[in-house]
């Protein structure tokens, strides 16, 4: 009887080790994951302060003024549009009754 106790807890130990061993892997996973995330974000910061600095670099190539007055003026125009939209029309009658 003792015996069967004493292999019922190694058996509980034999899947405690287990479980634990799949939990080390799935962190170490996790772990390598995160580092190369970490470089990713790092070589992307780098690209854009590169895109920047380029940017910066070239000045504005297009003459951007007329389509800039244009954008100002949509706030004016979507106040026109707003204006065009009347009151709502009556609802239709319903159908005849008997």
């Amino acid at each position: 009887m003792h015996e069967e106790k004493l292999n019922l807890i190694l058996a509980g130990i034999r899947e405690l080790n287990e479980k634990a061993n799949l939990i080390m892997t799935a962190q170490d996973d996790i772990n390598a994951a995160v580092t190369a995330l970490k470089a990713f974000f790092a070589d992307l910061g780098t690209a854009v302060s590169d895109i920047k600095a380029e940017l910066a670099a070239a000045g504005n190539p297009v003459d951007t003024t007329a389509l800039n007055a244009i954008i100002a003026q949509l706030p004016t125009v979507q106040s026109a549009i707003d204006a065009l939209e009347g009151p709502a029309a009556a609802p239709l009658p319903g159908p005849p009754t008997a």
